[in-house]
């Protein structure tokens, strides 16, 4: 019984209130930004839906992971940024509004790819016999559930109630991070054995994994040339996800709690980087990394204008 009503309202419930605070940080202008920053938001989509899953796979493969933990590592990776992006983007100085855009919009593709991800990714780790226990329309419309309705629902208060939205914000936050521990406490305690015997195997994945995804932003934004501010907010994006969501979806739509520990481990990894990260990005080298490509973009403006002359 006490099973069920964690697994059944809790987990659910803790998604659903962390997807309204997200929601209350959103506007419809926040989706249009796909119009007017075009590039951006176009490689961090694809970085999300294509990069992520690639690199998931690929880092499972390569590594020869047991295949629960594969799984695991594929249903995380196919999670969004979470609502932490937005923060992390704004203290360390990155694109806040290219954060919450982007986080917006793949909240909302996400609901389409995660099942796909997941059922493939069972069935390839897993057996067929594991895929086949998935019920792909309960999962697509449980993810819907707790991602749309709460986006949507804090959406319409702060267009409806803006002071109340902004006055809600500190207590917002507050309650994220508490739901955020206990989905990661209820995860971990379920299978405490497991992660008692493979704690160092898992934290060295999840670090491994939180580091290779953010250099994959880096690297694919950079060589797409985009400014060093959208560098650094596709590299969070991309390396900070919703952990939460994974850890809902493995116990309570595929009621596999193994799945879960490496979200709750991922969690716990992520914050810890997101704090370091705040940390040097408000330092003497976040300036000089920034001020950089301000002298550039001067440097590039004078040239310019002598060819020009």
């Amino acid at each position: 019984m006490e099973t069920s009503i964690i697994t059944r309202v809790i987990t659910p419930l803790a998604i659903f209130f962390i997807m309204f605070g997200m929601g209350l940080s959103l506007t419809v202008a926040d989706f249009k930004r796909v119009l007017t920053s075009p590039k951006a938001m176009s490689i961090g989509v694809f970085l999300q839906i294509i990069g992520l899953p690639v690199l998931g796979f690929a880092f499972a493969s390569v590594l020869n992971l047991p295949p629960v933990l594969a799984a695991g590592v594929m249903l995380l990776s196919a999670c969004p940024g979470g609502a932490i992006t937005n923060l992390v983007s704004f203290v360390s100085k990155g694109d806040a509004a290219l954060s919450v855009s982007l986080t917006a919009v793949n909240s909302f593709i996400t609901v389409i790819t995660i099942p796909i991800v997941v059922t493939f990714s069972l069935g390839y780790f897993m057996g067929a016999e594991a895929a086949a226990q998935v019920n792909v329309w309960n999962l697509s419309l449980g993810i819907v559930v707790i991602t749309i309705p709460p986006i949507i629902a804090g959406m319409w208060t702060k267009r409806k109630a803006p002071g109340f939205a902004a006055r809600s914000e500190k207590w917002v936050r507050g309650g994220t991070i508490l739901f955020l521990a206990l989905l990661a406490g209820i995860a971990s305690f379920r299978e405490r054995q497991v992660i008692a015997d493979n704690y160092a195997e898992f934290a060295a994945i999840a670090v491994a994994l939180c580091l290779l995804s953010a250099f994959m932003g880096m690297v694919v934004s950079t060589a797409a040339r985009l400014p060093r501010k959208h560098v650094l907010t596709l590299s969070i994006e991309v390396g900070l996800h919703n952990s939460a969501m994974g850890i809902v979806i493995a116990l309570t739509f595929l009621e596999m709690n193994e799945l879960a520990i490496f979200s709750a481990f991922y969690l716990l990894v992520e914050y810890i980087f997101s704090g370091a990260l705040m940390a040097v990005m408000n330092s003497p080298i976040g300036a000089k990394f920034l001020r950089t490509e301000s002298k550039g973009d001067k440097t590039a403006g004078i040239i310019v204008n002598e060819h020009s002359v």
